[in-house]
């Protein structure tokens, strides 16, 4: 089964209500803005980036719920796996162990659209993508499983951010302090980096940033913007918390308020 474009479905007032949009499965969560680089070498992946690239569209990122990223039937996976058999590379060994079963994603992701410039296409077919995050989806049901999974979704509005302008600048506070915690305690000193002007982008920012599990990235991903600046905040104050360094009141005084 192939495609030429991702058709769109539109309501009668001209709203994009779904669109088929191939699905990446990967270990990871991608958020809307952050910028991801993939090494892509299964045959059915090329497949799939070439068309993108072709039709500059974006693919899905989402986050497997079960299975593995690799197919064992891939024939570049395969001789890998021949090399592990050969050279007893533990790590090559530990994925033929986990490779097998239909690979399940989370139903929420987010588009991720090719740099072209920063992308390279090596000559055996091989690519080295660069792409950045823009849009949540959800998916509604799979419209094509092979080679490569295509999904219809729907494409997740992004709330107001009105009412949360005060917890976002408690979260950036909170986040300096954090740094000069940091620096007080080791010696090592804040990155230069400018948070994102936007509530919802800083939300996303954060959520990116911060060194948590794939299953609360994901959960952050899916959540309202009320939700995502609570965890958060409370995230960083946890870490606060632990720093010697950390200044009186600093623990409850800065807390996300409703």
């Amino acid at each position: 089964m192939t495609e030429s474009r991702h058709p769109v479905t539109l309501s009668r007032a001209g709203v994009v209500m779904t669109q088929k949009l191939p699905i990446f499965p990967l270990n990871m969560v991608l958020f809307p803005g952050a910028s991801i680089q993939l090494h892509i070498f299964e045959e059915r992946y090329r497949l799939m980036i070439g068309r993108c690239l072709e039709q500059s569209s974006p693919f899905g990122v989402a986050l497997i719920r079960s299975g593995s990223e690799v197919s064992p039937d891939d024939p570049w996976v395969r001789r890998q796996l021949e090399l592990a058999d050969v050279v007893d590379e533990p790590a090559l060994g530990a994925l033929k162990r986990e490779l097998g079963g239909e690979t399940v994603p989370h139903s929420v992701g987010a588009t991720a659209q090719i740099s072209v410039g920063e992308s390279v296409r090596l000559s055996d077919g091989r690519y080295y993508l660069v792409a950045s995050g823009q849009r949540r989806f959800r998916i509604q049901y799979f419209v094509q499983r092979q080679p490569y999974l295509i999904a219809s979704v729907a494409y997740l509005p992004e709330e107001s951010a009105e009412s949360a302008s005060e917890p976002a600048q408690q979260l950036r506070r909170l986040y300096a302090r954090y740094w000069a915690a940091i620096s007080a305690a080791t010696g090592y000193e804040a990155p230069d980096e400018t948070l994102p002007e936007q509530v919802v982008d800083l939300t996303y920012w954060m959520a990116n940033r911060l060194q948590v599990g794939n299953l609360q990235k994901q959960r952050w991903l899916e959540a309202d913007i009320t939700t995502r600046l609570r965890e958060i905040s409370a995230a960083i104050r946890a870490e606060l918390a632990l720093l010697p360094a950390a200044e009186p009141g600093e623990r409850e005084g800065d807390g996300y308020r409703n």
